[in-house]
C-alpha cells in the first residue's frame, strides 16, 4: 500500500457521560487505535450528554500519551478564528504535537437555538482557516476580510507543529476548498463508491491550485458493527440506520429509493424538537438495513475485513469508527487482533 492505513475511534457522545470519556479514550489508544475525535455540538439530536468538545480534549491531552486528537468537526461561527486558534495551540501543546482540527460549515442546531448567525457558511470557513494559519506562525498579522478584521494581531502561544486541517466535506464547494487548503478530508458515512467520486472531485482541486493530491490525509467516519450473530448485527444497525445512512439524497444516488416524510430535513438541517424527532423516526424505519450494511463496517469479522478493504481501494487512508457493538468489547477486540495487525502488516 502506498500510504499507512490508521484506525481511529470517535467518543460516545451523546450516549456516555463525562466521567467515562476519558477512560474510554485511554482503552482504545491501549487497543491500538491511531486517533481519538469527539464531535464539537452544543446539543445533539437524538439528546444526550454534550460536552464542550476542546475541554475534553484538552483532559485526553494529559492523559494519553500517543494517540492523535481531533475534533469531527468545529465550525466557524461560535468561535473567533483567533479564539479558536489560540484554543488548538494550547491543546496541541499539552498533548506534545497531537491535535487534529476538524472543521466543518456548520449545523442549525449547533446556531439556530442560540441566535448564532449562519451565513456564508464556506466562505467564512475559508477566512477562518487563513487567519488560524497566519496566527499560528506567531508573526503580527494584519488581515481585511469579509467577515474579519486583524489589524497587529498575534498570539503569545504556537501549537508544537503546523495542525492538520480536517474539512467535514460534501457539497461541491466544500470538496473543492478542501482540495485547495485542506490537510485532511473526513466526510460523514458513505459507501466506498461514493467515497471514490468526490474524492476524485478533491484531487482535481488539488492539481488545480498546485497541491499534490497525495498529501491530504483520506479519511472518513462509519459505524462499526462486529459480531458472529448476523442477527445481532441486522437488531443494531435497524436501531442506527437512520444515523448510518442519513442522507436521501446519497442514499438515493447509491441506488436506494426511499419515502423521505413531509418536513423531513437533513442532519445538519435538524433544530431540537418532537416534530423533527418524529419525522426523523419516520425516514430512519423507511431506510433499508441493506443501506445501513453498504454504509458501515459491519458483519462477521473476515466480512469486516473486506468491507475496509473496498473502502482502502476507494481511497480512504484513516478511518474514524463508531463503535456500536452490540459488544463494543468484543468489536475492539476484532480491531485490535485482526484487523488492525492485519494493515500493519501490509503497509
Amino acid at each position: 500500500m502506498s500510504a499507512r492505513v490508521r484506525f481511529g475511534v470517535m467518543l460516545p457522545v451523546p450516549a456516555a457521560p463525562v466521567n467515562k470519556l476519558i477512560r474510554i479514550a485511554k482503552v482504545n489508544e491501549e487497543a491500538g487505535f491511531d486517533s481519538i475525535w469527539i464531535p464539537d455540538h452544543l446539543i445533539f439530536i437524538p439528546y444526550g450528554t454534550t460536552p464542550e468538545a476542546w475541554s475534553i480534549l484538552s483532559a485526553l491531552a494529559v492523559t494519553t500519551e500517543r494517540v492523535l486528537l481531533g475534533t469531527s468537526v468545529s465550525d466557524p461561527h461560535r468561535r473567533h478564528p483567533a479564539v479558536l486558534a489560540q484554543t488548538v495551540a494550547t491543546v496541541d501543546q499539552l498533548s506534545g504535537g497531537r491535535v487534529l482540527l476538524g472543521l466543518g460549515a456548520g449545523e442549525a442546531m449547533n446556531l439556530n437555538p442560540f441566535g448564532i448567525k449562519w451565513d456564508r457558511p464556506v466562505s467564512r470557513l475559508e477566512e477562518a482557516i487563513r487567519i488560524m494559519r497566519a496566527l499560528w506562525t506567531g508573526d503580527v498579522v494584519d488581515y481585511e476580510g469579509r467577515f474579519w478584521r486583524l489589524e497587529k494581531a498575534f498570539l503569545q502561544i504556537r501549537p508544537a507543529r503546523p495542525v492538520p486541517i480536517y474539512l467535514g466535506a460534501h457539497g461541491p464547494r466544500m470538496l473543492e476548498l478542501t482540495g485547495r487548503l485542506a490537510d485532511g478530508w473526513l466526510p460523514t458515512p458513505m459507501t466506498p463508491e461514493l467515497y471514490r467520486k468526490r474524492l476524485k472531485v478533491i484531487h482535481e482541486a488539488a492539481r488545480r491550485a498546485g497541491r499534490d493530491p497525495g498529501e491530504i490525509d483520506t479519511a472518513i467516519y462509519l459505524y462499526t458493527c462486529i459480531s458472529e450473530d448476523e442477527r445481532a448485527v441486522c437488531e443494531r444497525l435497524e436501531a442506527y440506520k437512520g444515523l448510518i445512512a442519513h442522507s436521501p439524497e446519497l442514499l438515493r444516488e447509491a441506488g436506494y429509493e426511499i419515502e423521505v416524510p413531509e418536513g423531513f430535513k437533513r442532519y445538519f438541517e435538524m433544530l431540537p424538537g418532537d416534530e423533527n424527532l418524529r419525522t426523523f423516526m419516520e425516514f430512519s424505519s423507511s431506510v433499508p438495513l441493506e443501506a445501513a450494511l453498504d454504509f458501515s463496517i459491519s458483519g462477521r469479522p473476515e466480512e469486516c475485513l473486506e468491507k475496509i478493504h473496498a473502502y482502502v481501494r476507494a481511497g480512504v487512508r484513516h478511518f474514524i469508527l463508531i463503535n456500536i457493538g452490540p459488544d463494543v468489547r468484543y468489536v475492539i477486540k476484532v480491531y485490535t487482533e485482526q484487523i488492525i495487525p492485519h494493515f500493519r502488516e501490509s503497509s
